[in-house]
């Protein structure tokens, strides 16, 4: 079984290394509504702009207490949004609101896998990649590639359980980090891929996290949350998510990835 992980492994990350050079460059237009969307008593949500993503839109957002500490982050696609996509590989950045949710998580990258990828049967399915990035667009976009079989490393303190890094470096990407034990993932399978989640790093620090989900799977309008696993410990002070969310709303037509219940820890 674990030549069977390291070659999926492997062929995953050539796949990716091939995809991102074809990225779709998307005209942004005004947000939907004002950035400040939601507000109560509680808590407020703000909105990035949107992007045109197939027939329909997708935006990006922040929920945040009214002290200003996040509660989660997440981005909604509207129903028409999985209609009409990009033959191609297409790539959509979402600048968050400046100044909100004290400027931890930064943005969102997402990105369309029309055709999956690497290897045959597990991860050749059209899917999404959301990206959720905790460092400015400007650092993300000096990454530079390098290939396997460059491996990013961290401390071990700071890697969650059964999580290993791919090799190679995406550029303006990271470094990707899969779950071994992934249903997919087993040989056999122990169940086709719907979703998964990925840890991101570069040189060392965790700088993004990825829930990766099928068009096939958010046709099925799904409402569920699952858990993270946590490390031992964090890199820098922050707020992480205990969960990610793939959910479905009739009122108003729309899908939601987001990253749940996020709460402080001291780096170390």
């Amino acid at each position: 079984m674990r030549k069977f992980i390291r070659s999926a492994l492997n062929l995953f990350l050539v796949a990716a290394l091939v995809g991102v050079y074809s990225c779709q460059e998307v005209e942004v237009p005004e947000p939907l509504t004002s950035d400040l969307e939601l507000k109560s008593k509680t808590m407020n949500t703000f909105y990035s702009k949107s992007v045109p993503v197939g027939n329909g839109v997708a935006r990006a957002w922040i929920q945040v207490e009214k002290n200003g500490d996040p509660i989660s982050v997440g981005i909604n696609l509207s129903g028409k949004a999985l209609m009409n996509l990009p033959e191609e590989h297409a790539v959509y950045v979402l600048e968050l609101p400046k100044n909100k949710g004290h400027n931890f998580y930064t943005h969102v990258l997402f990105d369309w896998n029309p055709g999956g990828h690497e290897p045959p049967g597990v991860y050749d399915l059209p899917h999404f990649d959301f990206h959720f990035y905790t460092i400015p667009s400007e650092e993300r976009e000096a990454i530079p590639f390098m290939p396997p079989p460059y491996k990013d490393d961290a401390d071990g303190q700071y890697i969650p359980p059964l999580y290993v890094p791919l090799p190679g470096l995406i550029p303006e990407m990271g470094a990707h980090w899969a779950d071994v034990t992934s249903p997919e993932l087993q040989d056999p399978p122990l169940a086709e891929f719907t979703h998964t989640f990925i840890w991101g790093s570069y040189e060392g620090e965790f700088i993004f996290w990825e829930p990766m989900v099928t068009r096939e799977y958010l046709l099925t309008q799904p409402d569920e949350v699952f858990s993270i696993n946590q490390p031992v410990a964090y890199q820098k002070d922050g707020w992480y998510a205990t969960d990610y969310q793939i959910s479905y709303s009739m009122k108003p037509n729309e899908y939601t990835v987001a990253l749940l219940n996020l709460t402080y820890h001291d780096g170390q």
